[in-house]
């Protein structure tokens, strides 16, 4: 089967000039980069001042900052606005920031905490005494003992 390269050429260049011009990752109401501008007095006037989200995001609506099709910012859209704003200038403090448009300082990152704790394995947290060694059991004894707990469900009718 025999196909029209010319024709095919131009199906393909019409629907990536279609794909170009999607609003996808391009700035629509500029609400990010306003909360990015202000990013650490919103901070503040939520944490010092006791300010909600939603209080702060009725303000920033009533000045005009609005999200998708013009509807005002809501405090659930501010909150993850804040995140994404947090975990990108995270990413580049990581990375070197080499693209760093936030105007987040270096010292308020160390302040969040990220959740991530670090421990030992059980094994490692035994004390080093060469008798309490533990008694040790195969993989294939491991293998048989889960085998025999499942077994019910493998027997045939």
């Amino acid at each position: 089967m025999d196909i029209d390269l010319k024709g095919l050429r131009a199906h393909v260049k019409q629907l990536k000039a279609r794909r170009a011009s999607s609003p996808i990752g391009k700035i629509k109401t500029g609400a990010t980069e306003v909360i990015r501008a202000n990013f650490e007095e919103i901070e503040r006037l939520h944490r010092e001042e006791g300010a909600s989200w939603k209080e702060i995001a009725s303000g920033l609506a009533a000045q005009g900052v609005t999200q998708g099709e013009g509807q005002p910012l809501t405090g659930r859209r501010l909150t993850a606005l804040m995140h994404n704003i947090r975990t990108r200038a995270e990413k580049l403090k990581i990375k070197g920031g080499a693209r760093n448009r936030t105007t987040i300082a270096p010292g308020r990152l160390q302040d969040v905490p990220t959740g991530k704790r670090v421990s030992l394995s059980p094994e490692m947290n035994m004390p080093a005494a060469g008798n309490n060694v533990p008694d040790t059991i195969s993989e294939d004894e491991i293998r048989r003992s889960e085998l025999a707990k499942h077994a019910h469900l493998l027997r045939k009718p």
